[in-house]
Order: C-alpha cells, then structure tokens, then sequence
C-alpha cells in the first residue's frame, strides 16, 4: 500500500474473494441478475437455430462478466479507489491509511526503484546511447 494513492478511506488494502463478496451492496446482486436475465434474452431471441443453447451459454458468459466487474468494483471500494462510505461505516477505516507526503519522500530517495525500476537491456551504448538530459529543457 506505500505506492497507491486512494481517494477515499483505506478499509481493507488487501481484500479476498471472500471480503469483496461479503462486501457487495444491493447495486451489484442487481447488476449480477440483471447482466444474467439481460444476456439470456439476448441468446433466445438471437439463436434462432438452437435458441435454448445459445440463450444458456450467452447467459454463461453474462454472468461471468457480471462476477468480475462486480468484483473489481467491490475491490476497488474496499481499497479506497471508489466512494465507499457505506463499508467504512460498516467495517470501519484500516488503520494504516497511506499519507501523501510519505510518498513524496519515499519518491525522494532511492527507494523508488521498486516502482520505478531501471531497465537494463541486452543493448549496447553504440546501439543505444545514454541519454544527455542537459540537452533537454
């Protein structure tokens, strides 16, 4: 958590399957049968051949889709990245919240290597010069 920059309270920074499906609102169960329903009819009324395979494998497919983006978006309220007042007072806040101007200082020193790693290729200086960064203003 030392690198993300949420804009919103921190709960959990790390959450499981397990935390995100405990975490799902009423927004996402509709979204989930919605996208299921939605993605059947549209198999029915397109697979005209064999509207019941169709219809059932679209619905397969809907439903996929369904489960990530809820999963994603619940991940994404946990972690701080999306409003999330419902599971702060419901869980409450992590006590680790990442500070800004700890991030600066880390991006100060020479730590910041693991997020910014210097690539080091198989290519010769004849082939790929160093970059002179007084030429660039």
């Amino acid at each position: 958590m030392p690198f993300s920059d949420p804009s919103f309270p921190v709960v959990n920074p790390n959450p499981t399957v397990d935390d995100c499906v405990k975490a799902m609102r009423w927004r996402d169960y509709f979204f989930v049968g919605g996208s299921f329903a939605g993605t059947w009819a549209y198999g029915y009324i397109f697979g005209k051949p064999a509207r019941m395979p169709t219809a059932s494998t679209a619905s397969a497919i809907g439903l996929t889709f369904a489960t990530f983006a809820v999963l994603q978006d619940t991940r994404a309220r946990l972690m701080g990245y999306r409003e999330n007042s419902t599971e702060v007072s419901k869980y409450g806040m992590h006590p680790d919240q990442p500070s800004l101007q700890a991030m600066a200082k880390l991006l100060q020193t020479n730590e910041d290597r693991a997020r910014f790693p210097i690539a080091t290729g198989s290519a010769s200086p004849s082939t790929k010069p160093e970059i002179h960064w007084r030429n660039y203003n």
